[in-house]
């Protein structure tokens, strides 16, 4: 008898815990806004361009027409907040599940990081469709698309004469652009989450080519052993992150080792 009262409790609180919702009152990004409880929101398994970068406007303008004013249905993965103290959720509106419709909508690019991947394969056929159809943002040079199968919008692949080569060094003159970027990579880190190729000892500075941990099965085992002082070109868009620029690596063949 007891152990029927202790299911049903449990039961009931599950319900409760997963009919509760907030109501979202500032939309920051297109990928993160405020709730009227004062939680700080960031969507699971997606990214949108930075405020101030080509696209983050219309990125999130539809993320505001799916929740501002709303209330949502938060879902946790295994991590609850990040390292900025907002809370980490897949996000739902009626039954919609909101990350994937912004990938399904071409507004973001998926971006997980594990151990929260429950909804990986919903998303990444969902950016499979809108790269192939070029929806949202994909139908503009903003996101680099990634190697998918079936996919013919690898531009930095297909048309690697029309790219220009660069080295390192001048990286942060052509940001928005996809170039060529040949140097040696002289120190390495792979935190788990993001493994960083870096073409200088002063990493915060300089150029660095990005492996994210959704990708890493991609590449050779321990990338950042692999590439460690080897001199290569990375193909790819040149993008400013926090004042630095930076090509995001997602599939091998962005990488050439010629040294």
């Amino acid at each position: 008898m007891h152990a029927k009262r202790a299911v049903y409790v449990l039961c009931l609180s599950l319900c409760v815990f997963c009919g509760r919702t907030e109501k979202v009152t500032e939309v920051i990004d297109g990928d993160t806004f405020r709730t009227g409880r004062g939680n700080t929101v960031r969507l699971l398994g997606i990214n949108a361009p930075e405020i101030g970068e080509p696209g983050a406007d219309m990125a999130k303008h539809a993320l505001a027409g799916m929740v501002l004013d709303r209330h949502v249905r938060l879902e946790r993965d295994q991590t609850d907040e990040d390292d900025y103290g907002r809370l980490l959720r897949y996000v739902f509106v009626d039954g919609l599940n909101v990350n994937e419709e912004m990938v399904r909508l071409g507004y973001v690019e998926l971006r997980f990081y594990p151990p929260d991947t429950f909804y990986l394969e919903a998303l990444r056929e969902a950016e499979q469709t809108a790269i192939r159809n070029r929806q949202g943002l994909w139908a503009f040079p903003v996101f680099q698309p990634p190697d998918t199968a079936g996919t013919v919008l690898i531009r930095v692949l297909d048309q690697p004469a029309g790219i220009g080569v660069i080295t390192w060094q001048e990286a942060d003159q052509y940001y928005n652009q996809t170039k060529v970027v040949k140097g040696r990579i002289v120190a390495s880190n792979n935190t788990g989450k993001v493994c960083f190729l870096n073409f200088h000892e002063d990493w915060r500075r300089s150029f660095t080519a990005v492996i994210f941990a959704s990708d890493f099965k991609k590449f050779p085992p321990h990338p950042e052993n692999y590439y460690l002082n080897r001199v290569v070109r990375v193909r790819g868009l040149v993008k400013e992150y926090r004042g630095k620029p930076e090509i995001i690596l997602k599939s091998p063949a962005q990488i050439e080792i010629i040294e």
